[in-house]
């Protein structure tokens, strides 16, 4: 096998890692916003309970998203350039 090959391969890998924490993590505070607002709805809808407000949700949601958008682009740059690799491998 050619190196080009073995790097692109490792540097496929790591990217991908990279992508998967990445969006677990921003569909982790998504899944926490949606909570608040399902909570909100429920206390509510039912007349004998005190309605529950939930704020700053969306500033969690920005915060997050800025965090994470980095390491996005660091696995997409990872992900094209083992791309790269493996491509120029089987042109060389």
């Amino acid at each position: 096998m050619n190196i080009l090959n073995i790097i692109g391969l490792i540097a496929n890998i790591i990217g991908t890692i990279i992508l998967a924490f990445s969006i677990s993590g921003y569909i982790k505070s998504m899944r926490l916003a949606i909570d608040g607002h399902e909570l909100f709805i429920v206390s509510y809808l039912t007349p004998h309970k005190p309605v529950v407000q939930v704020t700053g949700t969306d500033e969690h949601m920005n915060r997050d998203e800025k965090k994470y958008s980095i390491f996005t682009w660091i696995g997409i740059i990872f992900v094209i350039s083992g791309f790269t690799c493996q491509l120029s491998s089987h042109i060389f």
